[in-house]
């Protein structure tokens, strides 16, 4: 089904605001009660689940309600803990995605890769296959790190984490690993030439 310009816009915005919630979050907690804060994320997390659901992406619209799900029940018991867990959950959600390729192939990072390269060789799926495994630990990793400043963390410190720091170290995997994959590459067809 083609995506109509209104399903776009809504998809950007609530992409946008996804990436910003950690700013958001505490701008509006130094301003709101968490329990108002709590039902407009609720909100948001179902309008995504809406959206992919009426765009046929079942997967992802069935993961948005467990996310969904999983803050409606914090929050019952936990207002401000469970507004601070979604990034944990987004990164433990990415995290599982990732892994359950790696499980059921082809890999996650093959599948971007054959998106410009649809003829990727033997040497291009083992690497995006372990170029997956990294990504996985790297949610993992941000998931344990954004727990850390939910438990212990103050609400600036959690923001600073996962509305910045979280950020830079994702930029820096995703354009770090690009001259590694050419340095790996170049010795593997100088190796392969040598034979």
């Amino acid at each position: 089904m083609p995506w109509s310009i209104p399903k776009r816009v809504i998809a950007i915005v609530l992409a946008l605001i996804g990436i910003a919630y950690p700013v958001l979050a505490y701008y509006g907690l130094t301003h709101f009660s968490a329990r108002y804060l709590l039902w407009v994320l609720l909100a948001l997390i179902l309008a995504r689940a809406a959206l992919f659901w009426v765009s046929a992406r079942i997967g992802p619209a069935i993961i948005a309600l467990v996310i969904a799900a999983i803050i409606g029940v914090i929050g019952y018991y936990a207002q401000l803990s469970a507004l601070r867990l979604y990034p944990v959950l987004i990164s433990l959600a990415l995290a599982a995605i990732f892994a359950a390729t790696l499980k059921y192939p082809p890999a996650m990072i093959e599948r971007f890769a054959r998106l410009r390269h649809p003829d990727l060789d033997a040497y291009g799926v083992a690497y995006t296959r372990a170029l997956t495994k990294v990504w996985v630990a790297f949610f993992v990793c941000n998931a344990a790190i954004a727990t850390t400043t939910v438990v212990w963390g103050t609400l600036k410190q959690w923001t600073i984490y996962n509305g910045i720091v979280s950020y830079v170290l994702i930029g820096i995997l995703f354009i770090g690993e690009w001259p590694v994959r050419h340095w790996l590459r170049q010795r593997y067809d100088n190796r392969k030439q040598g034979e």
